[in-house]
């Protein structure tokens, strides 16, 4: 008898090692296409210093600052670029314009990933569909003058969707093939509100000049009115008075009238 419950647990385990392992699926971004642009080169005579302020938001969201503040530090708009800005605690660097860039990530499961695991895990839904989660960002972004007043402001929304699936998720939907469907049931309702917090970082990875990329081509034509608003006005120098104007035109001379003479009244 024993040797036939080793025989089946051999067999279970040859079926069931490729299963399991079928299970997963690498991190793909559905909708990446939708943020990709070009990166706008527009470039003003004289670049503006920018100071940024400190970052105040929540640990999600310093990566976008951070990318942020990489991709303006090399715009041909921004001249020099100062982080953690405190007007005042600094005199020597004075900048033509201030930012204040407000990033704000939050990520979230879908209702969808419980019919990826039950009745999905019959078809092995989670290994060639992967489980469904949503990245939305919101960056907000204010510029200022050098003395702190409000220029212009932009809200810029971005929401990607993502498909994957680890084995730490998929490794008890797999099971469910040698148990009742229980497992898979109750491992989709947990998969539908609960965020799969392992993947931020390989999904920050992949967006990084993305979301760098778009949201700097969205600043950029704001930053260079505010340059441009700032600026003072080139000086018209006016001619001196008397100089680069034509002589008075006399009137034209009228014939002299004989008091004598009668004046021709025809009509015409």
């Amino acid at each position: 008898m024993s040797k036939q419950i080793c025989s089946w647990l051999i067999r279970a385990t040859a079926f069931g090692a490729p299963l399991l392992l079928g299970c997963s699926h690498e991190l793909q971004i559905r909708n990446l296409d939708l943020y990709a642009v070009p990166v706008r080169l527009s470039s003003l005579e004289q670049p503006a210093n920018v100071a940024v302020l400190p970052f105040t938001g929540q640990q999600d969201s310093v990566f976008y600052f951070n990318a942020l503040v990489d991709r303006l530090s090399a715009s041909p708009l921004v001249g020099e670029l100062r982080t953690d800005y405190l007007a005042s605690k600094t005199n020597s660097f004075q900048p033509d314009l201030i930012l204040s860039i407000n990033p704000s990530a939050s990520y979230r499961s879908s209702g969808w990933n419980f019919l990826v695991n039950w009745p999905g895990f019959l078809i092995f839904t989670p290994a060639w569909n992967g489980y469904v989660y949503h990245a939305d960002v919101l960056t907000q972004i204010v510029i200022h003058d050098g003395t702190g007043r409000a220029l212009s402001e932009a809200s810029i929304p971005m929401s990607y969707s993502i498909r994957q699936a680890e084995m730490d998720r998929t490794i008890f939907t797999g099971l469910t093939w040698f148990e009742v469907s229980a497992l898979a049931f109750f491992g989709g309702i947990y998969n539908a509100f609960v965020f799969d917090r392992d993947i931020v970082g390989q999904f920050q990875v992949q967006i990084k000049d993305n979301y760098a990329t778009y949201v700097s081509n969205q600043v950029q034509p704001k930053v260079q009115a505010a340059a441009d608003a700032i600026r003072p006005a080139p000086e018209v120098s006016l001619p001196a008075v008397g100089s680069g104007f034509s002589e008075a035109i006399a009137p034209p001379a009228t014939e002299a009238v004989n008091e004598n003479e009668t004046p021709d009244v025809r009509n015409y």
